[in-house]
């Protein structure tokens, strides 16, 4: 199975991320998109036609959270949900409960708070990275949890993933970066080379991870492929 974490930038690379997408469509069976406004939702419906999308909004105190989630329809989803959606000071997950051969696999689309701008450690950011861990603390089934955190490495809020026990493959695989030109020429007095993580839990046999240095979004896309 291969899974694509991207936060689209709501296309506004409209060329660029419409030739990814259709590229990685060949044989990627689930999209989790970051960022998804009018604009890319039409764009990502349009070209994933073979898919079913789970789309959440929320918005709280300076941001908003819009994500979707394209399954390929071949797969089957037993149960979707959003999480954290009631808590007024975090980001926002979209939850998928999947079957994949003899096993049920949960896999989140996450985005985290983008304020304040340092990406370092806040009492809202702790207590986000908390409710993630317990929401999936009983939940049945292997985990996958990605997407946009806004956080830099070095924080406790991603360490804690570490701590309870999943693997963090920006780490695992020394990835020097999650984002681009574009980002940095936008704040170039403030050039943050992360944001975006996957975590797994042990169980899952993971076939191959790769971060691809391109210019379709103002981040990278992260690529999963995960065996039965």
């Amino acid at each position: 199975m291969k899974i694509v974490f991207l936060n689209t930038w709501n296309g506004e690379i409209k060329d660029g991320i419409t030739e990814f997408i259709r590229n990685q469509a060949l044989d990627t069976d689930i999209f989790c998109f970051q960022e998804v406004y009018p604009e890319m939702r039409q764009l990502a419906r349009s070209i994933l036609s073979d898919y079913e999308e789970f789309y959440a909004y929320k918005e709280i105190s300076g941001d908003d959270f819009t994500q979707a989630t394209y399954v390929n329809k071949k797969i089957k989803v037993i149960e979707t949900g959003e999480v954290l959606d009631a808590q007024t000071d975090c980001g926002l997950g979209v939850n998928i409960k999947i079957t994949f051969g003899n096993k049920i696999i949960q896999i989140c689309n996450f985005h985290g708070c983008c304020q304040p701008g340092d990406k370092l450690d806040t009492p809202a950011r702790l207590r986000q990275s908390i409710g993630l861990i317990e929401y999936f603390k009983d939940k049945k089934g292997l985990k996958i949890i990605g997407g946009d955190f806004n956080m830099l490495p070095d924080t406790e809020s991603i360490r804690m993933f570490a701590n309870n026990g999943y693997r963090d493959l920006i780490r695992e695989f020394d990835v020097k970066t999650t984002r681009n030109r574009v980002a940095w020429e936008m704040y170039p007095n403030n050039p943050q080379y992360h944001a975006d993580y996957i975590f797994l839990s042990p169980e899952i046999r993971m076939k191959n991870f790769s971060v691809v240095n391109n210019e379709v979004s103002d981040h990278l896309p992260l690529i999963l492929e995960i065996e039965e």
